[in-house]
């Protein structure tokens, strides 16, 4: 063994570089999901500027959602074929080109097209820097707090975008807040090459393109769907129409995948039932973050006449409790299990919410609500680093890109759906209110929706403290424990 200074000089130096990669890795991770919510606070400016409708506005937001989560699946397998830091390179340089496109943009249609862009490289980006993050920390405990501060940037990123997209609109334009995202992804690309690991060499694997056009099309469609269901409610043709086109597309997807020799997602993946309450987790976390900043964005804006810069004010101690918890995530996690953390996590969120509608709200109590807030972003952050630790749990090697692509998947799907539910409860308690006459119609319908969600995620904590319990079937000695035993035996300290 040697002992040499320069040999222990670059042991100590090892998991530095290590932590490094995953600040670059995590730095792209950050970036594509603040541009999810960059829009919350820079809407109204471009809406002004560009002479947008609401429609026009609502498609643009969502442009970037639709293209990142209809393409995932797709980005996972191209990860496997191209090589993992060529696809998180490439996808990290059009996502680049697609912000400054976006920021220079002279018209409505052109920031429609740059902001689908923008969606095409996060989706060739995320399950390659996923891939990477589990060739740089190898299995063990490092592993697992790299894990478990992944899953908190999908929504540390979203409150990044609103804090951010909210002071740059106020002092400068909001274009600027579409330029900062291009020269962040610049900077991690000048970075990549030099730092990160290339990975495994790629696989010649063959290529679903017929589940590619299946998945991204049914996803597309749903998410469509649900969309419009702000501007037209649930009953309108514009709703109904993509929601059963999307629905049958789902269909012959999953039968399709059951017909090939390289499916785009094995059907197998997701017959964990740890697996599969760990991803609906995953999506439970971004999807209250998202609806919570839509909501009381409103609210700050609409009734207490706030400035957006003052709406941003409001979300920094979200996003700092959200960096607190990321420090103490992967402890949390090794030290307590997954299923203990879930559970406390949608536990702490169920309170978060009934302080801020069912307190806050309801008596017009500021401090209350920010309270709620606080509150609110401990528990999405807990949740969050349990689910994606859960959901990547014994994932074989080969399977990381899918893992990754699946995650992001559920991350991504998480707010189309919560936006849609939430908004539409709050809308149809609104008209109730103003049809008997109340003047705090619109408190009375956010308060509503806050009170609904809390009930929800009560409900969810069963069933997550029955879906992500262990499986305690009897097995016999003389087989060997499977591959998901022992990864919940590894995770549960002695």
């Amino acid at each position: 063994m040697d002992d040499s200074p320069e040999a222990q000089a670059q042991a100590q130096a090892a998991p530095r570089s290590t932590w490094v990669r995953f600040a670059i890795l995590g730095a792209v991770q950050l970036l594509l999901n603040a541009s999810v919510s960059v829009t919350f606070a820079a809407g109204p400016a471009m809406q002004r500027e560009l002479g947008l409708s609401r429609i026009d506005l609502i498609l643009d937001s969502a442009a970037y959602g639709l293209a990142f989560s209809g393409l995932l699946l797709l980005g996972g397998r191209l990860t496997d074929r191209t090589g993992q830091r060529r696809l998180f390179t490439r996808g990290t340089a059009l996502f680049a080109v697609a912000s400054l496109a976006a920021a220079l943009a002279p018209s409505s249609h052109t920031v429609l097209a740059a902001r689908f862009l923008q969606g095409c490289g996060a989706a060739l980006a995320a399950p390659a820097a996923m891939a990477l993050l589990r060739v740089v920390f190898p299995e063990g405990r490092a592993r697992a707090a790299a894990l478990a501060r992944w899953g908190l940037l999908a929504s540390l990123g979203a409150a990044v975008g609103i804090v951010l997209s909210g002071a740059l609109v106020t002092w400068l334009t909001w274009r600027w807040s579409f330029g900062l995202l291009a020269a962040a992804a610049t900077a991690v690309l000048a970075l990549a090459p030099r730092s990160l690991p290339a990975g495994p060499a790629p696989v010649r694997v063959p290529v679903d393109l017929l589940g590619a056009v299946l998945g991204t099309l049914a996803l597309s469609t749903l998410g469509y769907g649900l969309v419009m269901v702000g501007p037209h409610g649930w009953a309108a043709t514009e709703v109904l129409a993509p929601l059963a086109l999307g629905a049958v597309l789902l269909a012959v997807f999953v039968a399709a995948q059951q017909r090939v020799r390289a499916p785009l997602l094995p059907l197998a993946f997701l017959a964990s039932r740890r697996r599969a309450t760990a991803l609906v987790c995953a999506l439970l976390g971004p999807a209250i973050g998202a609806s919570t900043a839509f909501l009381l964005a409103l609210y700050f804006q609409q009734v207490r006449g706030y400035s957006a810069f003052q709406n941003a004010l409001a979300f920094i101690p979200y996003s700092a409790m959200l960096l607190g918890v990321g420090f103490l995530a992967g402890r949390i996690v090794a030290r307590h299990g997954v299923r203990a953390v879930a559970v406390g996590g949608l536990a702490v969120i169920a309170a978060g919410l009934f302080l801020i509608g069912g307190v806050g709200l309801r008596t017009g109590s500021t401090p209350c609500v920010l309270a709620g807030l606080v509150i609110l972003s401990a528990g999405i952050g807990t949740l969050m680093s349990a689910a994606v630790v859960g959901a990547v749990s014994g994932v074989p090697e080969e399977q990381s890109a899918l893992a990754g692509a699946v995650v992001n998947t559920a991350i991504l799907a998480g707010p189309t759906i919560s936006l849609a539910l939430i908004t539409s409860a709050a809308d149809a308690r609104t008209a109730t209110l103003l049809a008997a006459g109340d003047p705090a119609a619109a408190t009375g319908g956010y308060a509503f929706a806050f009170e609904a969600a809390c009930a929800v995620f009560v409900l969810a904590i069963g069933l997550a403290g029955y879906g992500l319990a262990p499986d305690r079937r009897p097995v016999p000695r003389e087989r060997p424990r499977t591959a998901e035993r022992q990864a919940e035996h590894s995770s549960t300290p002695a």
